[in-house]
C-alpha cells in the first residue's frame, strides 16, 4: 500500500462520491455500513468528499487479484471509516464501486 500523490485520481473519487447514482456497493460494504449505528450510504459519501476536500491522504494498493483499489480511512461523526473502493465499467458507464465500508480496525 502507497499514499497516492495523483491528484486528478483523488478529484474522480470526489467526483464519484459526490454523485451517489455512479456508485455501486458490495453486499459486504452495504452489511458493515448497516452494522454501525447511524451509518448510511450518504454519510459514508460525504464523509469522502470532505476527507478529500480537506487534502488528507488517499492510498492505493493492488488487490490479489491485480486491480488497482484507492483506500480512504475518513471520519463519519467521530468514527474512523475505512473504505475501499476502485473503477469499474457497468453498463457500458463507468462508476466507482465501493467494496469495504467499514469502521477502522
Amino acid at each position: 500500500m502507497w499514499e497516492l500523490i495523483d491528484t486528478e485520481v483523488k478529484n474522480k473519487i470526489a467526483s464519484f462520491a459526490a454523485n451517489p447514482d455512479l456508485i455501486s456497493w458490495s453486499g459486504s460494504a452495504q452489511r458493515d455500513m448497516a452494522s454501525v449505528a447511524g451509518a448510511t450510504a450518504v454519510g459514508v459519501l460525504e464523509a469522502l468528499v470532505d476527507h478529500l476536500a480537506c487534502g488528507f491522504v488517499v492510498y492505493a494498493d493492488h488487490m490479489k487479484n491485480g486491480d488497482l483499489a484507492y483506500i480512504v480511512i475518513c471520519y463519519l461523526g467521530a468514527r474512523r471509516f475505512y473504505v475501499k473502493a476502485k473503477f469499474v465499467i457497468l453498463d457500458d458507464e463507468e462508476r466507482m464501486h465501493i467494496f469495504s465500508a467499514h469502521l477502522d480496525r
